[in-house]
């Protein structure tokens, strides 16, 4: 209020007080020319927290300081040069760092860079064991408000509402929006509540897509409308690549260390077979190790004493022709929550022919070793029935 009692004039909910810089200000704390600060303003570059009834730009010293971090690397008006910088910074993260946190740290930091008309930005990987586009797993970030996690984890237990992650990772498209006030039918209700009530008026959001999965999702956010432009948009989706390559790669490594341990204990359970030692249960511990270590959807055995007898029709016709024909057999198809891959080889066995096999979703095939992990269960079941 002023000494009349009135309120003073807001933009984008933000009083006009001592602490807000004018033009002249701002360009002084920065060290730039007052040209210059309003062509950054007109380029999106620097964006006002406010302005008066004339039209006057006004702006907090907690954002001229977050864009004075940005002149250390960029000029006050950006340019391609500066978007390649920031992209090529990101990209030799892959070379710098093997684990996966430091490069989704460099790429959210890319982001902001590239695009400072955002002044938030997300790295998210989706739940490889729900397969739900909302378990979303926070893996870096850049000026999030707890409001906002706490708002989108509250409206996450409504059902039915949709939002802008969801919407990206099902349609595996990139979703810009310049104004969620002016552009509110394009945003799913539960985006617009929770960007909304967070204070966020625009957005972009990239899909991680690697064999027709959504891996992840690369967001940033901005408290005012933002019109990216088509250098910043190429470097988004640059960016947004690097992280799928770091994800896959993440993917991959843990999968090749889970299915590493799994064939040391399934050859412990050859050994243990051959020696006499055996419980009741040999052939079902062995399934679980396998499943578990193959992170498999089913697995079966066919022609094998003591064998599972059910198995779902793909697998079922699969396994009975790895028997028959000695080869190993593969088959794809789909079904309402993804892709399936059923694999089927040929086991040992005294009275006939057998067969092991399992089925996977396609996108938790990402070591290339799960062939090995079916052969030495086969070797397991063999050894089994053999006693």
């Amino acid at each position: 209020m002023d000494g009349m009692g009135r309120q003073r004039p807001t933009s984008h909910g933000v009083a006009l007080d001592e602490q807000m810089f004018a033009a002249q200000a701002a360009a002084e704390l920065l060290g730039i020319h007052r040209s210059t600060l309003y062509l950054a303003v007109r380029k999106s570059k620097l964006v006002p927290d406010a302005y008066t009834p004339g039209g006057h730009a006004r702006f907090r010293r907690e954002t001229l300081e977050r864009f004075s971090e940005r002149l250390t690397l960029d000029s006050a008006t950006g340019g391609d040069g500066s978007i390649s910088r920031a992209v090529a910074s990101a990209i030799a993260s892959l070379s710098h760092f093997t684990k996966l946190q430091p490069v989704c740290e460099a790429v959210v930091e890319a982001a902001l860079i590239a695009c400072p008309g955002f002044e938030t930005c997300l790295a998210v990987a989706r739940d490889d064991y729900t397969n739900a586009c909302n378990d979303l797993r926070l893996l870096a970030e850049r000026g999030l408000p707890r409001r906002l996690l706490q708002e989108y984890h509250w409206l996450r237990r409504r059902p039915g509402l949709d939002f802008v992650s969801s919407m990206v990772a099902r349609q595996q498209e990139p979703f810009y929006c310049y104004d969620i006030q002016v552009e509110r039918g394009a945003v799913p209700e539960g985006g617009l509540t929770a960007l909304t009530d967070a204070g966020f008026r625009s957005c972009a959001a990239l899909p991680c897509v690697y064999d027709g999965v959504t891996l992840g999702l690369l967001v940033c956010l901005g408290r005012a409308p933002c019109s990216v432009s088509e250098p910043e948009m190429v470097a988004l989706r640059n960016l947004a690549d690097v992280l799928t390559v770091a994800l896959r790669r993440q993917r991959r490594d843990e999968a090749t260390l889970r299915q590493t341990t799994a064939i040391s204990e399934l050859m412990r359970q050859t050994q243990l077979a051959h020696s006499g030692v055996s419980s009741a249960d040999d052939l079902g511990a062995a399934r679980r190790i396998c499943q578990q270590g193959a992170r498999a959807r089913v697995v079966r055995e066919w022609g094998l004493a003591g064998a599972a007898t059910s198995a779902p029709a793909p697998l079922a016709n699969l396994l009975r022709a790895a028997a028959s024909t000695d080869t190993p057999q593969r088959v794809e198809w789909a079904e309402g929550d993804g892709a399936r891959i059923a694999l089927a080889i040929p086991a040992q066995a005294q009275d006939g022919h057998a067969a092991v096999g399992a089925i996977w979703l396609r996108q938790d095939l990402c070591s290339g070793m799960e062939l090995t992990l079916l052969q030495v269960y086969a070797q397991v079941c063999a050894a089994i029935a053999s006693r």
